[in-house]
């Protein structure tokens, strides 16, 4: 989408090549689009660590400023762009085989591309593209789906609905093709794709087909949630990279703004865990000023993760189940994480809660559970569409409040002014 990449340096070929582009994990795995948590409304900054910002884009998400990139590129698209140039090209590759020596190879290879476009279109679309609204036609101009290679096809703007219906097309197709476990997780497996699955359907607000996938992450990945009383609150990172929840890794890029270092937790919601909460001591740290800042990335380092993880899956499958009048069902799959979550006797158990209830109890639970993943802002998009779970944003700096009402159009991020330079996209417009 920016300069075009040299492909007569290497031209790959084999299933060995397709291998080292699938296991470029500074391009497959890393450096996710961080605009959205960013925008997001965990935490704060005070106005002199805002002020002293040398990043346009950074200062302008925060406040969900009208202009962001100010001249400048976007690595949330570039980067994002980049995986999808390498899985085509894996594609690609694959495709041209006359002869194929290892079929189970070429097909783990072919779903792991699949699954890599996948998840880079459905992060695209979680910031430069309107919201998928469930049992609508969804005809509004969204991102460009990129699939092929060929840098000379031009990119045109595809629906709302096709970009979501080629992501789930591309996961079910590599559902059939990956293997049930793989031995790195920076690798996609089947279960991967449940989850990946789970989590799209679940922003879909197709809550039949996230609690199904959901449920098939959870039983492949098996009995693997933490139990957080064992992990070493003295530790700077106390849980650690690749750990048994882990389905699939990845990790948003680094920002100045959310360092560890800069940022404040919202004061409300880290009082909203309970006193006997092992999260209370696990996620946080506090500065010399008392305030408390987030440590409990699932990379086990100042590195955010937002891969797929058990914790998410027992999530998502408890909101779906309670929106779908399962209450209990629901209820059952939240309590069996928190279990685990507490001092040992500590969790009283959720019982008995009528359907609204049910949901605001899973809704708080999943934003102090998945903080700093770069879910937060898709949770506010598909929540903005109900008015019963609708949020106003606020932030305040140098005295100057800054408000982003439910369903702005500033929910959407422009495209960045060199892509609009090079083509004939609708922008998005914002306030």
């Amino acid at each position: 989408m920016d300069a075009k990449p040299d492909k007569r340096a290497v031209v790959p070929s084999s299933l060995e090549d397709c291998q080292a582009m699938a296991d470029y994990t500074d391009v497959m795995n890393a450096y996710m689009p961080s605009l959205g948590e960013i925008a997001s409304d965990d935490f704060y900054v005070t106005y002199s660590t805002w002020n002293t910002l040398t990043s346009a884009s950074e200062k302008n998400a925060y406040i969900w400023a009208r202009e962001i990139f100010d001249g400048g590129v976007s690595l949330d698209w570039n980067n994002r762009y980049q995986q999808i140039f390498y899985a085509n090209n894996i594609l690609e590759v694959l495709e041209s085989m006359v002869e194929i020596t290892d079929i189970d190879r070429y097909n783990s290879l072919k779903g792991t591309a699949l699954f890599f476009r996948a998840f880079a279109h459905y992060q695209l679309a979680q910031i430069f593209s309107k919201p998928y609204v469930y049992q609508t036609d969804n005809s509004g101009s969204s991102i460009p789906l990129r699939l092929t290679s060929d840098l000379n096809i031009p990119s045109g703007q595809s629906t709302v609905g096709e970009v979501y219906g080629q992501i789930v097309s591309d996961l079910e197709h590599a559902a059939e093709l990956l293997p049930d476990k793989t031995h790195l997780k920076t690798r996609p497996n089947r279960m991967a794709v449940f989850a990946l699955l789970a989590r799209i359907f679940l922003t879909m607000q197709d809550y039949q087909n996230a609690a199904k996938n959901a449920e098939l992450a959870i039983q492949g990945q098996g009995d693997s949630l933490i139990d957080y009383k064992d992990l070493s609150a003295a530790s700077t990172y106390p849980i650690p990279m690749y750990n048994s929840e882990v389905i699939f890794h990845s990790t948003l890029a680094g920002t100045r703004i959310l360092a560890n270092t800069r940022h404040i937790v919202d004061p409300s919601l880290f009082e909203s865990y309970l006193a006997d909460d092992v999260r209370k001591t696990v996620f946080f740290k506090k500065d010399a000023q008392g305030q408390n800042q987030f440590r409990g990335s699932y990379a086990g380092s100042a590195t955010y993760f937002n891969g797929l993880a058990l914790d998410e899956m027992f999530l998502i499958y408890a909101e779906c189940k309670v929106r779908l009048e399962k209450i209990e069902d629901g209820l059952n799959a939240l309590n069996t994480l928190l279990e685990t979550r507490f001092y040992e006797g500590a969790f009283v158990p959720f019982t008995n809660l009528d359907k609204q209830r049910a949901l605001n109890t899973v809704l708080a639970e999943r934003r102090k559970e998945l903080l700093f993943r770069g879910l937060r802002w898709t949770d506010l998009r598909r929540l903005n569409l109900d008015p019963s779970t609708a949020r106003t944003l606020k932030r305040e700096l140098d005295g100057e409040v800054y408000e982003m009402e439910p369903n702005s159009p500033n929910y959407v991020y422009p495209f960045p002014d060199n892509v609009m330079q090079l083509t004939d996209f609708t922008q998005n417009e914002r306030f």
